[in-house]
């Protein structure tokens, strides 16, 4: 009876997955995620005799406890009750059970962070790299193009030879959903990425990946943060850097300088316009300069 019930897990897992990567189409660091979050839930309901499927409101409630009792933090906690609302959903829908023991679970709300940016001298400063080696060139072209193009990293890392016109200053990206957008490069970003295509060679490319290695295989996420910071530092610049600062920064300045919020929500590739207006609370000082000098009643 348990190795039927292991199998029917299995099964069911497997189903949810191949559906939110053919179907949803997430990333496979995104899968990752999800199978870690039901792996872990999994191994809870075993040792209660239960099951992914066979599970009961008391029991979700409990396994929420427990991880409070860990010390999860409130995003984590979030994220883990994102992921098996989705799996039960995904469950109800295809007829497996009859109804979602999330329903009316409580988790921690998450207070909306305004995210780190960078000043544009601290972008000037950071850009400002001497670039006499292939490394530093690829690294001031990998800082350029996030900057100038607001990429999430790992619209970043996947980019290939083909994805970029330099002649044209525009780069395409496939990000969330797998969902292509052209995006601008600004002509500090094209020159960069000139001096390094030109380079590239002399790290011997393996594929056709924009940014690689020492070994010629493409840059990996951990790799990129790491240069990154690596010449935060460099550059004397006394700040933490995230992978999203610069995307951050980016949507910041072309917000300050257009106002334009539609326009910054489909550079970003954002689906909900809500997920952008976080960038409208950046700074009240600017916003409180353009009021008084533009609306007819300040």
């Amino acid at each position: 009876m348990e190795r039927e019930h292991l199998s029917k897990t299995d099964s069911y897992l497997s189903d949810f997955l191949d559906y939110l990567k053919n179907e949803k189409l997430y990333t496979n660091d995104t899968l990752k995620n999800y199978q870690i979050d039901l792996r872990q839930l999994s191994e809870f309901l075993h040792s209660k005799n239960q099951d992914l499927y066979t599970a009961d409101r008391l029991h979700i409630e409990s396994f929420f406890m427990k991880l409070n009792s860990l010390g999860l933090s409130p995003s984590s906690l979030a994220r883990k009750a994102s992921t098996l609302r989705s799996y039960f959903l995904f469950l109800l829908k295809t007829s497996v059970i009859s109804i979602s023991p999330m329903i009316d679970i409580k988790t921690p709300k998450l207070s909306k962070k305004l995210p780190n940016i960078l000043s544009i001298s601290d972008v000037d400063t950071l850009c400002n790299i001497d670039a006499s080696s292939s490394v530093s060139k690829r690294d001031r072209a990998i800082i350029e193009v996030m900057y100038s193009s607001a990429l999430r990293l790992s619209e970043l890392s996947s980019l290939n030879i083909d994805s970029v016109d330099i002649e044209s200053k525009c780069v395409k990206v496939i990000g969330k959903g797998r969902k292509e957008r052209i995006l601008p490069l600004g002509a500090k970003a094209s020159e960069a990425l000139s001096d390094w295509t030109s380079a590239r060679c002399d790290l011997r490319p393996v594929d056709n990946a924009l940014f690689i290695n020492k070994f010629g295989t493409r840059l990996s996420n951990r790799s990129i943060q790491n240069r990154i910071n690596f010449w935060v530092k460099k550059q004397g610049l006394n700040c933490k850097i995230s992978p999203h600062t610069l995307r951050h920064s980016c949507a910041t300045h072309l917000l300050e300088a257009s106002g334009d919020l539609r326009a910054v929500q489909e550079f970003l590739g954002h689906e909900d316009i809500s997920t952008t207006q976080i960038y409208t609370n950046m700074d009240f000082e600017h916003l409180n300069r353009v009021y008084k000098n533009s609306h007819p009643r300040a």
